[in-house]
């Protein structure tokens, strides 16, 4: 019977190197909006990643054209690099990956957003008491009441 393996490891993704054909999944949610050379970490997941293997991505994007200036400033501010649904396919399909399947699920995000923000007003004393201060509660749930 084979011995399943699983490793968790902090670690910068886009200094970070490793054999080609090391894993059979590549997950990441919500942090490549972060990083400003997508197209560099897609080749490179492209690279790692085990005949057959699988990226899952779920990350922030924005509406195809140009954004708000208030949105805009919002994008500034953070330090995003946000693209469309669109152009995030792209970005993979360019990087050599063949079955890229690039959706919109705002409308299923925005139902678990709202849940994960209701479970943690409900509970903001003890969250307060167990995680954090008071300011960054209130950046967690004005974070989450903007997107």
């Amino acid at each position: 019977m084979a011995q399943l393996f699983c490793e968790f490891e902090v670690a910068d993704c886009t200094t970070k190197t490793y054999p080609n054909n090391t894993f059979d999944v590549i997950y990441s949610r919500d942090t490549i909006l972060h990083i400003q050379d997508k197209p560099a970490l897609f080749r490179s997941f492209f690279k790692w990643l085990k005949p057959g293997g699988k990226v899952l991505i779920s990350d922030y994007c924005k509406s195809a054209g140009t954004p708000s200036p208030e949105f805009a400033e919002y994008i500034k501010q953070r330090g995003y690099d946000l693209h469309d649904v669109k152009a995030y396919g792209q970005m993979l399909r360019d990087a050599g990956f063949d079955e890229v399947i690039a959706e919109d699920r705002s409308d299923q995000f925005n139902k678990v957003l709202r849940r994960e923000l209701n479970a943690v007003e409900k509970d903001k004393d003890d969250f307060i008491c167990d995680f954090s201060e008071v300011r960054d509660y209130n950046d967690i749930v004005g974070d989450g009441r903007q997107s």
